[in-house]
């Protein structure tokens, strides 16, 4: 069995045994002992994972082991690094270009995001709703007390692996999460987020599957792209969580799935489902320069059909698309030629927007650079304006899809 259907299984267990899928009804309803139970656990071991004092009793010897200790040792250095080189100046700089609340509706739409609830959570702390989607598998929380010694200290190795992408470059590079992600402890996104979340100080709630079904117009899109075949569900995976001090639980969806023409057409359900979030908040960030492409037209028609608000970088919809929709856009940070293999995607008006406005560079990293010392980051803001509708995209890049770098 693949890693990621093997993940599923064990979510599929998991769900069945929190008592079905997240919902406001649900969350009204008292919780069963086995269901607090489960909940304590999940969150203790996301704590014990991102090297924090577990809060579940059956998790307090494995914080006594030394291999655990020098994994928290490490593992709060690094995040201490983190929050004080990046997540302060990222807030700082939201405090001043973006809304306090989450600027457009009420859910977070980031794309091509991976594992990557840092960046959603920094730039927008309170939408109700985060969902975000990539070609990483969904995983399944560490099965931690059934561990030997040996998988317990690959899987905290592993952490601390898939983590150092993330501060050293503040995306996840593709191929060397696919790679971690092989394993069998660490199998997919959803370890990764439940660190970011122990991290954040946010207790996760509740980890259930989430399928969307099959669109009723799935056979005629079938018909539409003879050589692709829709599929029946696509497979999906809520987490519930809290921050501290706040009233109600928040909620993050993440999807596996190919975003592609030919993904799409194989999901027409998962099409609809984005169209039913508008209006979105939207964040863009590592994409690989997916959007600028004409392999990933349809889903750049989503985007700009359900988007309201949009930070991203020069990764994300080109800059003439969004201006020539009359999009209010503001820059800020600087703006080259893009790293290697992308100069090709270079935007000569989005470059002209820079000499224009002079931005100050930015304080903290965001999307690709060529090093550490390179300050070459930059965000772009856009609100989408009443006084134009936006038309079909008829500014389809005919180049083919680049390689993918990162999230």
């Amino acid at each position: 069995m693949r890693t990621g259907h093997r993940a599923l299984a064990v979510l599929v267990s998991l769900f069945l045994l929190a008592g079905g899928p997240v919902s406001g009804a649900a969350a009204a309803q008292p919780q069963s002992d086995t269901n607090k139970d489960w909940q304590l656990r999940v969150n203790s071991t996301a704590r014990l994972i991102a090297g924090l004092v577990p809060t579940h009793p059956d998790h307090r010897a494995l914080a006594e082991r030394p291999d655990w200790k020098a994994h928290s040792a490490k593992l709060r250095a690094s995040w201490a690094w983190l929050r004080d080189q990046q997540i302060a100046p990222l807030t700082a700089w939201r405090n001043g270009a973006v809304p306090p609340v989450c600027p457009v509706g009420s859910t977070l739409l980031y794309p091509f995001s991976g594992p990557d609830f840092f960046n959603a959570y920094w730039l927008f702390p309170n939408c109700e709703a985060y969902v975000l989607f990539g070609l990483e598998p969904i995983g399944s929380p560490p099965a931690i007390e059934t561990m030997s010694d040996v998988q317990l200290a690959r899987l905290l190795t592993d952490v601390r692996e898939a983590m150092a992408n993330l501060l050293a470059r503040n995306y996840f590079v593709t191929s060397r999460m696919d790679k971690q992600m092989q394993a069998e402890e660490l199998n997919g996104v959803v370890p990764i987020i439940m660190i970011s979340m122990a991290l954040a100080g946010i207790e996760v709630l509740r980890i259930a599957p989430l399928t969307l079904g099959r669109a009723q117009h799935a056979a005629s899109e079938a018909n539409a792209e003879s050589t692709v075949r829709p599929r029946r569900k696509l497979k999906g995976v809520t987490i519930e969580f809290r921050r501290l001090g706040a009233p109600v639980p928040q909620r993050l969806n993440y999807f596996s799935v190919d975003a592609s023409n030919a993904g799409i057409a194989r999901n027409p359900q998962f099409r609809d489902y984005l169209r039913g979030l508008a209006p979105t908040t939207t964040l863009i960030k590592s994409a690989s320069y997916l959007l600028h492409v004409s392999e990933f037209k349809r889903l750049r028609h989503v985007l700009l059909d359900v988007s309201g608000f949009l930070v991203q970088d020069d990764t994300g919809v080109p800059y003439a698309m969004l201006a020539k929709r009359g999009w209010q856009l503001t820059v800020y940070g600087r703006y080259e030629v893009p790293i290697p293999p992308f100069e090709r995607h270079y935007q000569p008006d989005l470059a002209e927007a820079f000499v224009v406005t002079n931005p100050q560079p930015l304080s903290f990293r965001f999307g690709y650079r060529r090093s550490i010392r390179d300050d070459r980051s930059n965000v772009m803001v856009a609100q989408r304006t009443l006084a134009r509708r936006l038309g079909p995209d008829k500014d389809a890049a005919g180049a083919s899809a680049p390689a993918q770098l990162g999230r």
